[in-house]
Formats: structure tokens, C-alpha cells, sequence
């Protein structure tokens, strides 16, 4: 707990009386501690940092990071050093991790090189990154790193966040770089990057050599070498001892050798409990599951041990079925336990559930102060049971009572509408096991309606069963054509054939992102190699091999009773509770990569490195034949992020719609489809985004307003639009535009025609639409 002055405590009653003025004293303080770091050291900026968060409570945070962010863009690097380090020190977790990127993005990259390594340093926590914006870290610190014009301090500062942060090959860049520099002919350079390397724990022998030598040297530079050596002549000792005390405790090898592979498990069993911090607490199974994860994971990324919660879910996402009310459930804004969405297909939506409807109790079980893991526990059960809910909805005076049925739920693979020029857009969500039953579905409907072309999207899709991309691929492709074939060491080719039940024959695009993987690299690779099919958008991931998965008898899952005759645990159906945890155990498994894959030209996509953390191919994944980014914000409108989420956290869209929709739906229903980018089709829209204070354009405010608009204009239409938010949004999406562009190209049309799109195009064209050059013909003609 901080200490708090006498002053700072009345302060704090004062603010608790008079919340307006707390954000005022807030921001008049954050003004004065950021221009005092203007002009301040950078070690006086650090200090100046704990200035902003010494009183701040938890409450406090969230007013406290928006202040910071709003008065940062008004001051200079230093201060914007600062605010990052007072953002760093409000939460020690991912939450304002965007806004860390924001700040110190351009700090490092300033021409100010002291202060572009501070900021790289404060970049190497990734404590602080979700795994979408870590990438995007590592690449900037990794430029850093490599780039041989930055300066040496700046390097050296690079490769000790890269190493912290990175993938292993990113660690292998930060040792090479560190490596280089104690092989430099500057000795200054030489002792800094021996000093790093030893830091790290990675020094080797010219290292420990350089640090000798400057040991008994009078300054900081000397004090740290003598710790580092100190410290690996204590580790020495100890190991040797540690070893000698294993010894005498061990057993020796069953076969009678010396090299018994299991005395090195029980020799860290033996570490952790007797040193690490967590060693008193933490059981020998859990220790077992980490060495199983660490056995798969050191062979490739793919391979991996689940443990029986783990393959639980696992399995659900490829076989995406349970009984239960069929909805997306989840805690809303105010901590409500909710529905995010209904299935539409299933019987809540039937029942009359509704998104943002707040579930409070489950048969007469208050979901208050419940975990969601425990609520939807209640919530799932075995077909044809009934569950009560009692339900609230804005707008009600009180709740309400529902009693659903719960059915055997399928949960969407697949996603589809009609786009403006008559193309239809089809997201496959994954490649689990009743994708292809929904894709004729969806093709059957599209064709009936008149399509004159297909975008399959899997940008996003990160794979699933591989027989489900064939499946994909068949009804695209006429007569018998070979769409796949996998192969591995203990694997003899198996080839994978089309089955000449091709449905669909209409012009063909396929939209890639790089987190396109696995059966999405399946569908495009081969769509492309068969020429059926124009690839748009970014590379893929490069995941191109084959994973089996495999039950351990070590651990088996638990019997059950199979009443429904599916060979799957059901909720609700009898089952031995063998271990008393109350809830059924599938028993733990491995996935293990068995064989690579290859598309009908040979090429297999997999993304793979030699030891030096070289790509192995350079043509890796699924390259496509136009490629083009999103476009959704331009890299100089990053600030507009934090502007959006501060709205956001306000709910304003959705307070704005929600009114707005009940009173006229149907306008609502036709702004979902399309607006033309015109913001005066919303109602009192102006009067709207004056309220907001906002620096957004009134563009940008319109688009995110839309993007709420057909969220909750799926209840009406019974059907979720595809993608989310930009991506999938014909007036947003520009790879989505492209593939329509070339779509309705092969057509002997022009998008610029389509009124729809006329207002909105986010993509490159230099022709002259087709109704254009028809006017001036009959111009010149007059």
C-alpha cells in the first residue's frame, strides 16, 4: 500500500465530494508533472512518472489513463516518456497496452537516442501486450535492433527487449547482434555487449573473457562485471553441488547405464521445490503437464499436450455441437451477465432472448457474483431439458420468465449475404466438422438469389480438419482433381481427391490474411494451383503440416453413460466422477505433428526455419495474386484508436442506436446494408457528434456508429452479418472491394456503377468506370 500524505488524503476526500472537479485537479496535475518533463533528464522523467500514480486508487485508474493519453499529445517526447512509464505503473496486465504503443512508437524512432532506448526498454515488457498488438511490438523493436545505422546504445537496448519479448528466432537475432558487438573493434562496444549478453544468462567464453578484463576497473562498468562473474562462479558451485545431491538420492537406470533420461526430470523436480518461489505450492502433476507442454512444443509449435479441461474446449471448437439454449453469453458493460448474441437457429432466439438481454438467474440461481465458466455450466444440459431463465431488458419495468427447451446446437461454421453487384460473400469461421454441410447451404441460397460471383473469405480462419478443405474445394472444382496430399516419416502419401460433386460454378475470389492457417491454406493453395479461383489480400500464416491427435492411457477420461448414441460426453448425461472434481473429465491427449502437407503443385506452404532462424523456402504460405492491405486506418491515424475506445467506454454508439432502432427500424435495417458514407441519413446524427467532444471526424464517429447499427440489426434479419466490424464491410473492407471489383470485372462491369459503392471505394482505380466513357462517347458524338 503507498504512503499517503496528510494533504494528499484530504485531497482524496475532496475528490470522493466533487467528482467533476477530481477530473479537473487530475488533468491541471498531469499538465504540470508532463511540462516539468520536457525540460527534465530522463532519470528525473522516471521520477516524475510516480508523481502521476502515487495517490491513485483503482477507481482512478481508467480517469487517470485517459487524462494521461489527452495531455501526452500535447507535449513533447520526454513527456510523452513519461506518461507511458505513469500508464505502466496503473495496471500490470494487458489492459492499456495499445495505448503503451501509442506513446512510445514514435519515441522510438526519435533522433534523440538516449531517449529512444528508454522508450525500447519500456517496450520489452510484454506483460503488457495481447497477443494482436505483440507482433506489432516486436517488429518495431526488432528494426531497432537490426538496423546497423542505429546507434550502438540504441542496438544494445533493442536486443535486450527482444530478447525478453520475441520469438525464439527473434532471440537468436538479439544474441547474434550482441554477439557482434563484443567482437568490435570499439572496446566500449565490446564491454557493453558482453555485460548484456552476461545479463541475459547467455554469455559464453569471449564474454566472460572481455568482462576479466574490465573487472578491476574503478566505475559502474567494472562493479557490473565483477556481480556477473561473482554470480556464475556461485552458479558453478552450486550446480556442481546440486548435482552431487541428486546423485546420492537417484536411482540408478534400469538398464544399468548412467545416462538415465529421467534422472534430469526428477532432478528439477527437486530444483523448483526446493528453490523456486512457487516450489512449496505447486504439485508434482502440474510440474509433469509444463514438462509434457515443453517435450511437444521444443519439436515444432503445433505439437502440444492438453490436459483434459484443455482438449475439452479444444474439441468443442472443431466439433462445434452441445445441448444447450444456443447463444453467445458473456458479462456486458455494467457486469450483467448477458447475451452477446443468439444462434438464430436455436431456441433462444425462438424463445425471444435478444442481444443485450441480461440473464439473472438459471432455475432460480442467481448468476450474480458467478464466474461465466460457472453460469453457462447451468445454462448447457442434455437435449430436450427445460432450463428457466429470468431475464431483464431495457426498457421492461421488470423481468420477465422464460422457460427454453435446450436443443442440440450447432454453432455456425459459416456466415453469408448478398453484396451490392449481386456478388455473394461467404466467411467460413473455421473448418470444423459441419462446415461443409453449411457451405452448400449458403451456395444453394446465394445462387437462388441470383449471384454472379463468390468471395470465400478465411482471413482469420485459422484451420481445422483437413478433410473439410477438400470438401471446400469440390464444389468449386469439376471431375476429379487432386486438392491435397500429406506425407511424413512414419506417414505414407495419402492423396486427397475432389469427388466430382462440384455445386458452384460462378467466378471465384478467396480473401487471405495472415492468420489464414492450416485447412484455410488448403483451400486457397489448391483453389489457386487449379486455377479455379483469384487469391486477394495478404500471405497466409505458413502452417503446412498435419497433426494427429492421440488419447493417452496415462490419463484416461472418465466412463459415461451414452444416451444420445453421438460417442461424445454430452451435459447431463451420467458419468463416474472418478477423480470428485464434479464435473467430467475427457482425460488428457496429445496433438503431434505426423506428416507435412502439399497442394497439386508440390509446394507445401510451411513457414519453416534452419537453426540459424533463417527461412527455410521463400515461398512460404499461399501468396495471393492481388495483394492488398485492409485499409481500415492509415499509420498516421493511429491516435484515433484511443479517441475511439475512450468512446466506447462510454457505450455512446450503442446508447445511440439503441433509441434510435426502436423508434425507426426500418431505416435502421437499410443503414446496416449501406449508408453511401453519408452521416446525415442518422438521425439527429449532427446534433449527436457534437456531444461527443470529440477531435473524430464526423466519418469516423458515422463509421463506428454503422458498425453498431448491423450488430444489432442481426436480431431483426435472424442472421449475424460476416466478418466483424471493417473486415467483411463492402464499405470498409478495400480487400473485399478488390474481390468484388474483379469479380464484377469478369463480368463485363465496373464497381464504380454500383451505386452502392460509388461513395465508399477504398481501392486504387485509374480507369474510367464504364458509364463514364459511355457519357463522353456520346458527348464527342454531339
Amino acid at each position: 500500500m503507498r504512503a499517503v500524505a496528510p494533504s494528499s488524503l484530504w485531497l482524496g476526500l475532496c475528490l470522493l465530494i466533487l467528482p467533476s472537479l477530481r477530473a479537473q485537479d487530475l488533468a491541471s496535475k498531469v499538465a504540470t508533472v508532463l511540462s516539468q518533463a520536457d525540460n527534465s533528464t530522463i532519470d528525473q522523467v522516471f521520477a516524475l512518472a510516480q508523481q502521476l500514480t502515487i495517490d491513485l486508487d483503482d477507481k482512478q485508474t481508467d480517469p487517470a489513463r485517459d487524462a494521461f493519453m489527452a495531455a501526452a499529445g500535447k507535449h513533447g517526447d520526454k513527456a510523452r516518456l513519461c506518461a507511458a512509464v505513469a500508464v505502466q505503473d496503473l495496471k500490470n496486465d494487458t489492459t492499456y497496452g495499445k495505448d503503451l504503443l501509442e506513446l512510445l512508437t514514435p519515441i522510438a524512432k526519435s533522433k534523440d537516442d538516449a531517449l529512444r532506448a528508454a522508450a525500447i526498454a519500456l517496450l520489452g515488457e510484454d506483460r503488457f501486450y495481447n497477443t494482436r498488438i505483440l507482433p506489432e511490438v516486436r517488429k518495431l523493436i526488432e528494426s531497432n535492433c537490426k538496423d546497423e545505422l542505429v546507434a550502438p546504445a540504441v542496438r544494445i537496448e533493442a536486443a535486450l527487449a527482444l530478447w525478453h519479448i520475441g520469438t525464439s528466432e527473434q532471440r537468436a537475432i538479439a544474441k547474434t547482434t550482441l554477439e557482434q558487438f563484443i567482437r568490435s573493434t570499439d572496446q566500449d562496444l565490446r564491454v557493453r555487449g558482453a555485460l548484456t549478453l552476461a545479463e541475459l544468462n547467455v554469455a559464453a567464453g569471449e564474454a566472460w573473457t572481455i568482462l576479466r578484463s574490465v573487472q578491476l576497473q574503478p566505475n559502474d562498468l567494472g562493479r557490473r562485471a565483477r556481480l556477473y562473474l561473482k554470480r556464475e562462479e556461485e552458479r558453478r558451485q552450486f550446480e556442481a553441488m546440486l548435482s552431487k545431491l541428486a546423485e546420492s538420492k537417484q536411482p540408478s537406470s534400469p538398464t544399468g547405464g548412467s545416462e538415465d533420461a529421467y534422472r534430469v526430470l526428477s532432478e528439477l523436480k527437486m530444483r523448483i521445490h526446493a528453490n523456486h518461489v512457487l516450489g512449496s505450492t505447486v504439485k508434482d502433476d502440474e510440474l509433469m503437464q509444463y514438462a509434457a507442454k515443453g517435450m511437444l512444443s521444443g519439436l515444432d509449435p503445433h505439437s502440444t499436450f492438453f490436459t483434459s479441461d484443455e482438449f475439452q474446449k479444444f474439441f468443442f471448437d472443431l466439433n462445434r455441437e452441445y445441448g444447450g439454449i444456443g447463444a453467445f453469453v458473456n458479462f456486458d458493460q455494467d457486469n450483467d451477465f448477458s447475451v452477446i448474441r443468439p444462434i438464430y437457429s436455436g431456441p433462444a432466439y425462438s424463445a425471444g432472448l435478444l442481444s443485450g438481454d441480461k440473464i439473472l438467474e438459471v432455475d432460480g440461481w442467481e448468476t450474480t457474483g458467478h464466474t461465466s465458466d460457472e453460469i453457462i455450466s447451468r445454462l448447457k444440459g442434455r437435449p430436450d431439458t427445460s432450463v428457466t431463465l429470468k431475464v431483464f431488458r431495457p426498457g421492461w419495468q421488470e423481468a420477465q420468465t422464460m422457460a427454453i427447451v435446450r436443443k442440440e446446437v450447432h454453432v455456425p461454421a459459416v456466415n453469408w449475404t448478398m453484396l451490392p453487384g449481386e456478388i455473394a460473400y461467404l466467411e467460413l469461421v473455421n473448418f470444423s466438422a459441419n462446415l461443409s454441410a453449411e457451405l452448400e447451404t449458403a451456395l444453394k441460397d446465394v445462387m437462388a438469389k441470383g449471384a454472379v460471383g463468390v468471395v470465400l473469405d478465411v482471413r482469420n480462419n485459422t484451420g481445422g480438419f483437413l478433410t473439410q478443405a477438400r470438401d471446400v474445394v469440390e464444389k468449386f472444382v469439376k471431375g476429379k482433381q487432386l486438392v491435397v496430399y500429406t506425407q511424413g516419416p512414419a506417414e505414407k502419401r495419402r492423396d486427397y481427391f475432389t469427388r466430382d460433386t462440384a455445386t458452384c460454378a460462378l467466378p471465384l475470389a478467396v480473401l487471405t490474411n495472415d492468420f489464414s492457417a492450416s485447412a484455410s491454406e488448403i483451400t486457397a493453395g489448391a483453389l489457386q494451383d487449379l486455377h479455379r479461383a483469384v487469391i486477394i489480400g495478404e500471405r497466409s500464416f505458413g502452417k503446412g503440416t498435419v497433426q494427429n491427435m492421440m488419447p493417452l492411457a496415462s490419463e484416461p477420461g472418465e466412463r459415461f453413460e451414452d444416451l444420445n448414441d453421438d460417442g461424445s460426453f454430452q451435459e447431463g448425461e451420467p458419468y463416474e466422477d472418478s477423480n470428485g472434481n464434479k464435473k467430467f473429465d475427457v482425460g488428457a491427449h496429445i496433438k503431434l505433428t505426423v506428416a507435412k502437407y502439399y497442394l497439386p503443385s508440390d509446394r507445401c506452404p510451411h513457414r519453416e526455419f534452419d537453426k540459424n532462424g533463417k527461412i527455410v523456402d521463400p515461398g512460404w504460405g499461399v501468396i495471393p495474386d492481388t495483394k492488398i492491405d485492409l485499409l481500415e486506418n492509415k499509420p498516421e491515424d493511429a491516435w484515433k484508436n484511443s479517441a475511439i475506445f475512450a468512446l466506447l467506454k462510454k457505450n455512446v454508439f450503442r446508447d445511440y442506436v439503441k433509441k434510435n432502432l426502436a423508434e425507426q427500424p426500418d431505416l435502421f435495417r437499410v443503414l446496416a446494408e449501406g449508408d453511401g458514407g453519408d452521416s446525415n441519413k442518422y438521425p439527429d446524427f449532427d446534433t449527436f457528434y457534437t456531444g461527443l467532444d470529440t477531435k473524430l471526424s464526423k466519418d469516423d464517429v458515422r463509421r463506428w456508429v454503422r458498425y453498431e447499427v448491423r450488430d444489432r440489426v442481426s436480431d431483426l434479419r435472424k442472421a449475424v452479418y460476416p466478418g466483424s466490424r471493417a473486415l467483411g464491410d463492402p464499405q470498409e473492407d478495400a480487400q473485399l472491394q478488390e474481390a468484388v471489383r474483379q469479380l464484377l470485372k469478369q463480368q463485363g462491369k465496373d464497381i464504380r456503377d454500383v451505386a452502392a459503392y460509388q461513395n465508399v471505394l477504398k481501392i486504387p482505380l485509374d480507369e474510367t468506370s464504364a458509364s463514364t466513357k459511355e457519357e463522353k462517347k456520346r458527348t464527342s458524338l454531339k
